[in-house]
């Protein structure tokens, strides 16, 4: 009995973890597989979810123009290009 609880709580989170696999986008599951983290930023107003952060200019408006949006970050001395994490 013992080993058919642990069985089902093994499954569960199984589970769980593949349903979040599946709810995060294509651009979350980039990020992460590529060594970033998930984060937010405040962004031009025209800017979408994970701009290029290896570029300048993005997230450079002032709070007036500038709205919250998902980013990746690479960590230091690292970027996102959209793609995956480099080097800077």
């Amino acid at each position: 009995m013992r080993k058919i609880i642990i069985l089902i709580i093994i499954v569960i989170v199984v589970v769980i973890g593949i349903g979040f696999w599946f709810y995060q986008t294509q651009e979350e599951q980039t990020c992460v597989l590529s060594g970033g983290t998930i984060g937010t930023a405040s962004c031009c107003s025209l800017t979408g979810d994970f701009p290029n952060t290896c570029l300048i200019g993005a997230c450079g408006c002032s709070p007036t123009y500038s709205h919250q949006v998902k980013k990746c970050d690479c960590g230091e001395d690292k970027c996102f290009n959209g793609h995956t994490c480099i080097s800077q």
